[in-house]
């Protein structure tokens, strides 16, 4: 089926689609490879385009990974899945669309030394 040797379980999760599927486990259980192995299914049985593919995880090194896996994976020529952090996607989604919710254009995130200096600030001021 694939490069990665994957189990029952795994095998399960790539063949799933009846909707959206959340992947939850723990470090090198083999998340990034089904991920992989699920967006590939996905586009070779037609089932999306990968223009209507989004892969999020937490941290921009697993991004990375999984970026230049599904890269090697896929056909020359497939390249505009959405693979990135939750974090730099709910970004880019306050860019694109903000100022519908009342967002200022030239909002940025704050540090997390300013949030901890915030929080400090207003934790207990209600």
């Amino acid at each position: 089926m694939s490069e990665y040797n994957l189990n029952k379980e795994q095998q399960q999760a790539v063949k799933y689609n009846k909707g959206p599927l959340l992947i939850i486990a723990g470090a090198g259980t083999g998340k990034t490879s089904v991920i992989v192995e699920k967006i590939k299914f996905l586009v070779k049985k037609k089932l999306a385009r990968p223009e209507q593919i989004l892969a999020l995880t937490f941290t921009e090194k697993a991004a990375s990974e999984m970026e230049e896996r599904v890269d090697k994976a896929m056909p020359y020529g497939y390249f505009q899945m959405n693979i990135s952090t939750f974090h730099a996607f709910a970004d880019q989604i306050l860019k694109e669309n903000g100022f519908q919710i009342g967002l200022s254009p030239n909002f940025r995130l704050m540090t997390e030394a300013e949030t901890i200096i915030f929080l400090k600030q207003n934790l207990f001021s209600i």
